[in-house]
This record gives C-alpha cells, sequence and structure tokens, in this order.
C-alpha cells in the first residue's frame, strides 16, 4: 500500500497542464436561479481540504441548498436527509435515532456530524443526536456517502455529515421563524429561531437563537415483555441553541452553546419505565481559526477546538445513576499550496486531547466505572495527513493518506485514490478509500482489549446529461468492515466486542430535472449484506441486514404553482425492512411510504414575510423505526400524521 501510495502521488506531481473545470460557489449560490449546469458544479470541500465542482470531488457527495430544505418544509435534519441516496435511520436505545449508511448501522462512531466545523459526536460513544440540530439554522448540508477517514480521522469510516450555519449575506440584517405543529393526539410542539448579523469593513457577525419545544410521537410504544405507554405525554424534546460566528479579515471564531433534553421510557432494552425520565446531552464548542497566506500560491491554516458535553447525563438514583463529562481540546494547522496551475498540495498535523469524569463515582458499582474501574481517564490522539491533486486531459487524479496514532492503539493509515473526470455531458468516477474508528471512552468501559474497526470502500459513479435539464447519475459500491465495534448484552450487563467482518455491496440511481417551472429529484437504492454474516445480519432476511431498508425510493419536488407560490409533494418508500419483535427473534416489516406535501408563500408584507403549510406522513403509514442489532429494543412508534405551519418575517 505505501509503495502505491508513492507511485500515485509521484505521478500526480508530474502532472501536464490541463483546464479547470468550472465550479459555482456555495456562498454566492441561489438554486432557484440556477440552471442544471450551474447545480452540478457547485463548489463542495466536504471531500478534500481543497474545494471541487461536485461532479470532479473524489467522493460520492450530496449537497442540500438552504432553498432546498425551506422548499421540502423539512422540520428537522431527519426529515431534511431521508431523501439522500443509501441514507436511513433506526432506532438505538431511550428513543434516540441514528443514521445508517447503504445499510450499515452508523450511529455509533462510524458517521461524523459537524456542525461549523464542530464535531457533534459525543467521545463516550460516538454517537449524534441528530433531532437537535436546528434545521431553520442551515445554509447547506453536504454529505460523503463513503469513507471521510482521510479527512477526518475516525468516526468518519461510513459517511460524513457537513452542516454550515447561515452567514450574513443569508441573514441580510435579521430573521425569526417560528413553527408549530399537530399530530392527531395533539400538538407535536413548536420551534422559534431568531438570527441577527452586523458587517462592517472586513467583518461579519453573525447570531442565531433556537428554541423548541418538541413531542417525538403521539403514538404507543410497546416493549418486548408487553408493556407499553402512549408516547403522546413522554416523549418530549427540548433544545435551546446559541451559536455565534464572528469573520474579521483572515481571523473566524465560533462558540456554539447546545442544551438538548429528552424524557422518555423506553430504556436500554425490553421492559418500559414507570414514568418518563430525563436525558440530558448538554454540549459547548469554541473555535477560533486564522488564515495566512505568504505568497499567492501558499495558505496556511491554523485552528484550534475545544468541547465540553455531557451526553446521557440526568441523575437517576435507580434505573441509571451514570454521570459523565467530557473535555476535549485539538490543534490543527494545514498548508495548501498550489504547485503549479496543473497541480495542488495540502499537508497538515493535528493533535488532540481528551478527558472523560464520572460524578458521584462513590455511588456506581464496579461496572459502571471506566475501563481499570477509574473515574476519570485522559486519551491523546496526533495526526498527520497529506493530499495531493492534479489534472491530466484524462481527468483529475488525487492521492491522501493520513497517519493516526491513539495513545492506546497501534497506527492506522488512512488511504484514498481517485480519479475523477467531468465533461460537458457526464462526469466518471473510481475512488479506492479506507478508514478505521478507533474505540471510543465507553466503548473501552465495556471492553478495555477492543480493537480499532477498519473499513475499506471501493466506488464507481457516472453521470449522464439525457437533456438540457435532465442529468441521471449511478454508483456502485463495496464496503468491507473489518472487526466492527458490536454492542451487545449478556444478562443484565451491557459489552462491546469485536465481531468478524461486515459490509455491504450495492448501488444507487438518481435523476435531477430542472425547469423553468421547478425541479424534481428521483433516486433508488439497494444493498446486500452478501454474505458478511456479523452481529448486523439476520439469516431469514435475504441478504439484508437489521433495520435498515434494502430497497428505497424517494422523490422530491418543487413546482411553482402561481408568482410566489409553490407546491413541493415528496415521498419515500422503503421495502425489505427486518427487525427483533420479540426476545431472539425477528420478521421482516410490511413496506412504507412516507408522503408529505408543503404549501409555501412567499413574498408578503412587502417581500418581508414568508408562509407555508404542510402535512406529513399524509398516508397515516404507521411507520416505526428498528434496532439495527440484538439490543432488546422494540420498534419505535414515528409521529402520526401531522400539519405543520411556519412563518418568518425578516427585518
Amino acid at each position: 500500500m505505501k509503495t502505491l501510495i508513492r507511485a500515485a502521488l509521484a505521478a500526480v506531481l508530474a502532472a501536464v497542464p490541463a483546464s479547470a473545470f468550472d465550479s459555482i460557489d456555495l456562498e454566492f449560490f441561489s438554486f432557484e436561479r440556477a440552471s442544471l449546469e450551474e447545480i452540478l458544479n457547485i463548489r463542495t470541500g466536504v471531500a478534500s481540504r481543497m474545494e471541487f465542482a461536485a461532479r470532479e470531488a473524489p467522493g460520492i457527495i450530496t449537497v442540500i441548498t438552504r432553498e432546498e430544505l425551506l422548499n421540502s418544509g423539512a422540520r428537522n435534519l431527519i426529515d431534511a436527509l431521508r431523501p439522500v441516496p443509501g441514507l436511513d435511520f433506526g432506532v438505538d436505545v431511550e428513543s434516540l435515532l441514528g443514521a445508517g449508511m447503504r445499510g450499515n448501522w452508523g450511529h455509533e462512531g462510524k458517521i461524523l456530524v459537524l456542525v461549523d466545523g464542530q464535531r457533534y459526536n459525543e467521545h463516550f460513544l460516538g454517537t449524534a443526536q441528530l433531532e437537535r440540530i436546528p434545521v431553520e439554522q442551515v445554509e447547506r448540508i453536504e454529505i460523503i456517502r463513503g469513507p471521510g477517514s482521510v479527512v477526518y480521522g475516525g468516526s468518519a469510516g461510513l459517511g460524513v455529515i457537513k452542516i454550515t450555519t447561515r452567514g450574513a449575506g443569508s441573514i441580510k440584517k435579521g430573521e425569526a421563524a417560528a413553527a408549530l405543529g399537530a399530530m392527531r393526539g395533539g400538538l407535536a410542539g413548536y420551534t422559534a429561531n431568531l438570527a441577527v448579523s452586523g458587517t462592517g469593513p472586513g467583518w461579519e457577525l453573525t447570531a442565531q437563537s433556537y428554541n423548541a419545544d418538541l413531542a417525538r410521537s403521539d403514538r404507543r410504544y410497546t416493549a418486548f415483555d408487553g408493556t407499553s405507554y402512549s408516547m403522546k405525554e413522554d416523549s418530549d424534546m427540548k433544545t435551546r441553541n446559541l451559536n455565534i460566528g464572528l469573520k474579521s479579515g483572515d481571523f473566524s471564531a465560533r462558540l456554539i452553546a447546545d442544551i438538548h433534553r429528552t424524557w422518555e421510557r423506553d430504556g436500554c432494552s425490553t421492559s418500559t419505565f414507570s414514568g418518563a425520565y430525563e436525558r440530558n446531552f448538554d454540549a459547548y464548542f469554541g473555535e477560533i481559526k486564522y488564515r495566512l497566506e505568504p505568497t499567492a500560491a501558499l495558505s496556511i491554516e491554523p485552528v484550534i477546538n475545544y468541547s465540553y458535553q455531557e451526553p446521557y447525563t440526568g441523575y437517576d438514583a435507580v434505573e441509571y445513576p451514570r454521570e459523565k463529562s467530557s473535555h476535549s481540546v485539538k490543534g490543527a494547522v494545514t498548508a495548501v499550496y498550489a504547485a503549479s496551475g496543473r497541480a495542488r498540495i495540502s499537508a497538515g498535523i493535528e493533535a488532540s486531547a481528551d478527558r472523560a469524569k464520572l460524578r458521584r463515582a462513590d455511588q456506581l458499582p464496579a461496572h459502571m466505572l471506566f475501563s481499570g474501574g477509574k473515574t476519570s481517564v485522559n486519551y491523546g490522539n496526533a495526526a498527520v495527513f497529506a493530499e495531493a491533486v492534479a489534472e491530466y486531459g484524462f481527468g483529475l487524479v488525487s492521492a491522501g493518506l493520513r497517519y493516526d496514532k491513539h495513545e492506546q492503539f497501534e497506527a492506522a493509515l488512512s488511504p484514498r485514490l481517485a480519479w475523477t473526470k467531468a465533461m460537458d455531458k457526464g462526469h466518471f468516477k473510481a475512488i479506492y478509500s479506507g478508514a478505521f474508528r478507533a474505540p471510543a471512552i465507553d466503548n473501552l468501559t465495556g471492553e478495555p482489549t477492543l480493537n480499532p474497526e477498519k473499513a475499506y470502500v471501493a466506488e464507481f459513479e457516472a453521470g449522464c446529461k439525457a437533456t438540457p435539464d435532465l442529468y441521471f447519475t449511478a454508483n456502485l459500491y463495496d464496503i468491507r468492515v473489518k472487526d466492527p465495534i458490536v454492542f451487545y448484552v449478556v444478562g443484565a450487563k451491557q459489552y462491546y466486542g469485536n465481531y468478524g467482518e461486515t459490509g455491504t455491496r450495492g448501488f444507487e440511481l438518481s435523476s435531477r430535472l430542472k425547469k423553468d417551472w421547478g425541479y424534481a429529484d428521483l433516486s433508488y437504492s439497494y444493498y446486500a449484506a452478501d454474505g458478511r454474516k456479523s452481529a448486523y445480519y439476520d439469516a431469514g432476511a435475504g441478504q439484508a441486514l437489521l433495520g435498515l431498508a434494502k430497497h428505497k425510493l424517494a422523490l422530491n419536488s418543487h413546482f411553482k404553482a402561481a408568482k410566489n407560490f409553490s407546491i413541493n409533494p415528496s415521498a419515500v418508500y422503503y421495502a425489505d425492512r427486518h427487525g427483533y419483535y420479540t426476545y431472539g427473534l425477528t420478521r421482516r416489516y410490511g413496506d412504507k411510504v412516507l408522503a408529505n406535501l408543503w404549501l409555501s408563500r412567499t413574498g408578503l408584507m412587502g417581500g418581508r414575510l414568508d408562509a407555508g403549510l404542510g402535512v406529513y406522513d399524509i398516508f397515516a403509514s404507521g411507520y416505526s423505526y428498528l434496532q439495527p442489532y440484538d439490543g432488546g429494543h422494540a420498534p419505535l412508534p414515528g409521529p402520526s400524521r401531522e400539519i405543520r405551519t411556519r412563518l418568518s418575517y425578516r427585518f
């Protein structure tokens, strides 16, 4: 592998001149006015430290703009991501939902979630609570449907969800937005967001404040032991979020305070509690960054990140008395050098230190202490990385390598080789990536001798412009994950172990139609486990993994019915989901269609007021989220049909 990387780097740096493919900067992008050609060439930096047109980026990329989010009427991040090919969702524990990628469960440390560059995955298990992230604040979402470890290190083995919130150009002076929903069983709750900005010569300041009080569902949850309860009163979520960003010349800073509270009765496994218990997921993030440009060809960017998180807390001396917190500090320096008009190189170093601590440790049983019976632990990690990119007449070639050394484990190498070619009528991509995931703090608590899991992924993509307004894309992939870190239960105790090999093979098809009257996106996703039996595998499911649909068909569309008025239907069809319905027994769950309709009226009150009204799950599908492993958790009912309205006013 090292020889192959050296050879690829040498070939890249020996590149002959070629013309850069035109691309569109997202910061100044208008989806409504853009042509199909401009949409296809949106610039993205999610797959590299250098930006590319999406069709040339060294990854299988999806970009969702704010205009698309508003048109769809997405209530939360799960609504926003549901149409993305290959993405699906399951229930973990305590009514918490997590993401899977291409059939593989990715909730615990396999899919990285970034908000304005801040890692939302907590350090104890690697999970990210997607429903806490305010979709109202989002400017764009960039998704890698594949490994991102060569750029981001661990926790990105299956994919990356990179969220960028609104800047001063989007907010203008200020905007207030509020939404209210009602399900069949009562109110679904409200959200409110206030965004303000200020600008001056060489600087801009933005601040967004979000407040939400929501009910997760109004349906009835039934555990495997037969106990049940109505979720109407016992599945609340409350979020308070403040996001402040500052840019002044080449300096930038970010501060996020995110207070997320949930109430649930389903717990970690089979029985329901006698009443709703509160769980806290409080998090605070800070970042300072500076960009240096010693020459026109060289840029250097040092950055320091800090995070403090308290996930899964909420003291309860009977059911779960374990409270914990983590501090993390990370420093990195990245340099990008334009070696010539034909080649670019990026490289850098990164170091981080994580500290975790238990509260009331003297009241905890021994199995709830950290590895080795400790009440606090410290871990360090260092990394170096490099990537070289050049254009030939036959396409763009890139080679990247990241070396990570966690103090607890052997060093990990994450390579990536990619060839991409964008043309007027189509594009091609061929990518091979390696990725890893180091065990998180509580994985080691469950099993101190765990090994990191490693992933190896091959991907091929081709796109074709059928007409000036219609583009088709198809990709094939093969994913192998060695030594996956798997959760399991023996008696009343919870453990983690490395379990053989897992992975999937499959394909994704998508089409994008962009016309003067609007747009329509249609996609189909398919995966198969290909005999790779693991703890996620269901022997009776016909090559399906637990919890996540083998077949998925998604439609997202926008029709301009009149001036400033649009009709926005969307739907997702799921088939072939398999999951546990009682102790140790699985079955196939019936096909489901989640269909929504959002009506939007913009430009009221002199262009300052926008209004929307929507219906979600029009056909009352009865959709429930399945657990993608054998954790003893029954299917979690989603909300019933919901009617929702939204108003936003620009100052």
